[in-house]
């Protein structure tokens, strides 16, 4: 249950739950920033990024936290899954000093710029690493032992950074972070809901195109049906035969 302490500040939606955060937390996602979109995200072929990143001015408190909900979706193995978790906070922590200082002031659809965030962590004292993970168990391997094992992995690596990381799944983290997690219906992030929209326009746009061509193509059709119907052949020759005549006739009358 929430404490009484909490106090409701932003929140955003990822996949099929809203993340409800406490005040006086801000909240920056990456998705949203054209600088990283455009151009981090393409260095040495790819750099990755974490689902939220908070920071808390009075706390001094960074927050990096990913989500991953596998029970719909085919999963990694676990050491394909721990080592591509463990590079999104190392290309994070390289994506918040490289953005304070060459990220341009922008506004994003969710939470904070980019450059903010990046500015606001220089200032940290603590940086806290959160895995939000939802797994599809087997009889063979539950979900409950194959995420303390991947857990275990994955504090191997990032204890040196924070070692209280949290590793839990996503309906059981709200709380032991500084949110809370509630289903999100049929809502979506704003990056997913600019993709709805996008997708919207471009399907308006060629049904309007298939209108106009279908209206040329109509016009061209009547104009064709309205043309003068063809001369017989007897009529051309008798034509022909009357305009040699006509010819002669002038020819001798000079």
């Amino acid at each position: 249950m929430p404490s009484e302490s909490f106090q409701p500040g932003s929140s955003c939606v990822e996949g099929m739950y809203r993340f409800q955060f406490d005040a006086g937390y801000l909240v920056c996602r990456s998705e949203c920033s054209p600088f990283y979109s455009r151009h981090a995200q393409n260095f040495c072929n790819s750099c990755k990024e974490m689902d939220f990143m908070l920071y808390h001015p009075g706390k001094k408190e960074l927050w990096l936290i990913e989500v991953k909900d596998y029970r719909f979706n085919a999963r990694p193995k676990v050491q394909d899954l721990v080592e591509k978790l463990c590079r999104k906070v190392r290309d994070c922590l390289f994506l918040l000093r490289t953005a304070a200082l060459c990220a341009p002031e922008e506004e994003p659809a969710e939470g904070i710029s980019l450059r903010e965030m990046a500015r606001l962590s220089l200032q940290a004292k603590h940086i806290r690493i959160a895995f939000t993970i939802e797994l599809g168990g087997s009889s063979f391997y539950p979900a409950k032992s194959l995420l303390a094992h991947i857990r275990d992995l994955l504090y191997r690596q990032i204890r040196f950074i924070d070692p209280q990381m949290i590793c839990l799944p996503i309906t059981e983290s709200g709380g032991v972070g500084p949110w809370r997690i509630f289903p999100a219906g049929n809502e979506h992030s704003a990056r997913i809901q600019k993709r709805i929209e996008e997708a919207r326009l471009a399907h308006e746009r060629k049904l309007e195109e298939e209108r106009r061509h279908a209206s040329a193509n109509r016009k061209l059709s009547r104009r064709k049906n309205h043309k003068q119907p063809a001369v017989p052949r007897w009529k051309l020759r008798a034509m022909e035969r009357e305009s040699g005549i006509r010819t002669r006739k002038s020819k001798k009358t000079r």
